[in-house]
């Protein structure tokens, strides 16, 4: 099969679907896959039917231009929502960071249709300024295996988790394969400042989770925290202790039992 062939064939959103009952969207963070959620979709399985999706231009989902707005890429999105779930069938959406940012665009869009919206560490508020990630290149560490696997170690210290022993031989796997399929730019949407307009149009029951080493000078939890807080004054949120912005990965036995408390809460 040609490369051209193997793209067209991909879907638009690939998606992991495990377990029965109502449908639970689940959108990964930036540089991310449904893998994101690999120590979360079992124990939520037993409530739902667990859809967790690859983001267009993430892991095994069609690729989109390079210079697709952020405007266009949600709508695209929302577009492949509303032909996979058709009708008025109610919806439950998690979001991780970039996903987190993305599902609370869905939730304004769908109104009704979403009755519970959690969103873990979300992104989408304003460009910051001040602060840096002291990042290493993935694209200078291709070739060198040794050099591949300390960049790889680096980064999720330096932004997804917090603690060394955390950065086990899985996580390590998750962050190399989700960077080899990655090819946009999620820092459009993370970066884009839509997440308070958006929160302002959500009708859905929510919760926020943020872990609490998820906390740097260049993303103050406190100052995040807040402009939820200044749109959502009664906000139910809970602090995940022993995690960083990976959450679900690392105290997933934690972010697992606040899930299913709030997604099978009714009324």
């Amino acid at each position: 099969m040609s490369p051209a062939a193997s793209t067209a064939s991909k879907p638009i959103m690939a998606a992991h679907v495990e377990g029965r009952g109502p449908p639970l969207i689940l959108l990964h963070g930036g540089f991310g896959c449904w893998r994101h959620w690999v120590r979360n979709v079992g124990p939520l399985s037993a409530h739902f039917t667990v859809h967790a999706f690859d983001l267009p231009c993430y892991g095994e989902s069609a690729p989109v231009p390079k210079e697709m707005p952020s405007e266009d890429y949600l709508d695209l999105v929302y577009r492949e929502i509303v032909r996979l779930f058709p009708g008025q069938e109610t919806l439950r959406f998690t979001g991780f960071s970039f996903g987190g940012a993305i599902s609370t665009y869905l939730a304004g869009r769908l109104k009704e249709r979403v009755s519970h919206l959690a969103l873990i560490s979300p992104g989408g508020f304003p460009p910051r300024k001040g602060g840096i990630r002291n990042m290493m290149s993935y694209k200078a560490a291709q070739g060198n295996e040794e050099l591949m696997q300390k960049t790889i170690r680096h980064n999720l210290l330096q932004h997804m988790l917090f603690y060394y022993e955390s950065v086990d031989a899985q996580a390590i796997e998750i962050q190399r394969y989700c960077v080899e399929h990655t090819t946009y730019d999620s820092r459009k949407v993370s970066r884009g400042g839509g997440l308070a307009e958006n929160l302002a149009k959500i009708s859905a029951k929510l919760m926020v989770l943020w872990g609490e080493k998820d906390d740097f000078d260049f993303r103050s939890a406190d100052d995040s925290i807040a402009q939820i807080r200044a749109v959502v004054p009664g906000l139910e949120l809970h602090r995940i202790p022993k995690a960083g912005h990976w959450s679900a990965y690392e105290n997933a036995p934690e972010v697992n039992r606040r899930l299913i408390d709030f997604l099978t809460r009714e009324g």
